[in-house]
């Protein structure tokens, strides 16, 4: 972070119109957790982790980069034009499948007319997903 003019890094100062500046220091909550970078929206300690993923089969593992995954989306990334096809993505139990920090998407298409989900069988789409963690 850039520091501002006539403001030494790491100082924290209050300008005339009362906006906290933090010059590259840390803000810490009453659980001594860093919040200066937490995203907006999402509780202190929590991170996000987000990606794209090529898939490789009908259900693949990705990991996160997160110690643990709480919640995760995802969406197709690549254009559906030869058939009907969905995303799933789910967090498991964090504990033994999927491993924690792991999360397991899943792909789908329908055939024609019948809209019953079947495990996809056209790999290499991409997957966008966003997954909030620790």
């Amino acid at each position: 972070m850039a520091t501002e003019a006539g403001h030494d890094a790491n100082r924290i100062y209050v300008d005339h119109l009362g906006s906290l500046h933090l010059n590259g220091a840390s803000l810490w909550n009453a659980a001594e957790v860093d919040i200066k970078n937490a995203p907006s929206g999402v509780d202190a300690g929590y991170k996000i982790a987000r990606g794209v993923h090529t898939t490789v089969a009908a259900s693949d593992t990705v990991v996160t980069g997160l110690a643990t995954v709480v919640s995760i989306v995802a969406s197709l990334g690549t254009d559906q034009a030869d058939a009907t096809m969905a995303v799933t993505a789910s967090v498991g139990d964090q504990a033994g499948t999927p491993a924690a920090g792991s999360v397991i998407i899943k792909t789908w298409r329908t055939d024609g007319a019948d809209p019953t989900p079947l495990a996809a069988n056209a790999f290499t789409k991409l997957v966008n997903w966003i997954a909030v963690g620790t």
